[in-house]
């Protein structure tokens, strides 16, 4: 079933993945994360991003279920635009607790690496499919990781599996990072085809006013890296 967060609908998102060809915007820009305190609405703008440009998501996202006296952490994947949600040991990622929640490294690497291996071979079929002309909806695939944080970059496999998709230029990736202590972080922030936004309650506004202005996502992109106030702070 579609998850309403990331339902597609219509957009004219001019694309060009041909197997062996760089998806780059016309800025040089193919990844955008956003970056935030917690609560500032970096998951609620990603759903917005992927609704307005017709994107087809394949990845994860993760999820805090709070019917237990501990809020456990879920990784639910995404594939093809469809969130399918699990609560089973298998995709218990993590425990919120006090003073300093706790992750399971293992399952990350087991169920995370998965779901990013998964959300490759989507994006392998997408490729497939434009260069033998399949007739299919103009829906530009990319990979979401929604989010990346301490735990995430506690399990190593997990950790260098997403840099090697952060390598590869014939990707398109969208999430959402933790502000403080990930190694995601920086390692975004050096990468040149990436733009990370740091999203306050004071540019938020001006970020989904560029939304709605934007005629398509590689015009949102360079918007984004070339005029919008962004609220990154020395201290971070």
């Amino acid at each position: 079933m579609n998850i309403s967060p990331y339902k597609n609908k219509s957009s004219n998102v001019p694309h060009d993945t041909g197997t062996d060809q760089p998806v780059v915007s016309e800025c040089g820009k193919r990844i955008f994360f956003v970056t935030g305190e917690q609560g500032c609405g970096k998951s609620t703008f990603l759903a917005a991003l992927i609704q307005k440009f017709n994107l087809q998501p394949s990845g994860f996202i993760t999820k805090k279920e709070e019917a237990s006296s501990e809020s456990a952490l879920y990784m639910h994947p995404i594939v093809s635009g469809t969130a399918i949600y699990r609560y089973s040991t298998g995709n218990c990622v993590g425990i919120c607790r006090s003073p300093k929640p706790v992750g399971f490294a293992p399952i990350f690497d087991a169920y995370g690496v998965m779901c990013l291996n998964q959300a490759e071979k989507t994006m392998h079929s997408s490729f497939d499919r434009e260069c033998t002309k399949t007739p299919q909806p103009s829906l530009l695939p990319v990979i979401v990781m929604d989010e990346l944080g301490v735990m995430e970059a506690e399990a190593e496999l997990f950790f260098h599996t997403v840099c090697t998709l952060f390598s590869n230029p014939r990707y398109y990736i969208l999430g959402a990072v933790k502000p403080h202590r990930t190694r995601f972080l920086p390692v975004l922030e050096q990468i040149p085809e990436a733009v990370v936004f740091h999203l306050t309650p004071q540019n938020r506004p001006a970020l989904y006013k560029q939304l709605e202005q934007a005629q398509n996502f590689a015009a949102f992109l360079y918007a984004v890296h070339t005029e919008i106030p962004n609220g990154k702070t020395n201290t971070e």
